[in-house]
């Protein structure tokens, strides 16, 4: 399993579908959960967010996303056999 985080809303989907495998998680952080506002994304794989870059920015994840807290998010990373940051 990769942990794939991406930090900015800028996407590049068909080039990041090229490197996740179903069994991969995406996590957004930062700017990139307002990715969450979007509903029209078809996501290669799992996706998180980090709860308090939402809470920051007064977002709601929808249902398709899953928020995460700080100690789940290295828990994530630790279980990870990759930990990529994404940028497109």
């Amino acid at each position: 399993m990769k942990l794939i985080t991406l930090i900015s809303p800028a996407l590049n989907l068909q080039a990041l579908s090229l490197i996740c495998d179903n069994n991969d998680t995406l996590l957004l952080r930062q700017d990139a959960v307002y990715l969450c506002l979007k509903n029209d994304i078809n996501w290669p794989c799992e996706v998180c967010c980090l709860k308090s870059d939402l809470d920051i920015r007064n977002l709601v994840a929808p249902n398709h996303i899953t928020p995460i807290d700080e100690n789940q998010w290295v828990e994530r990373s630790i279980n990870a056999k990759q930990n990529l940051l994404w940028q497109s």
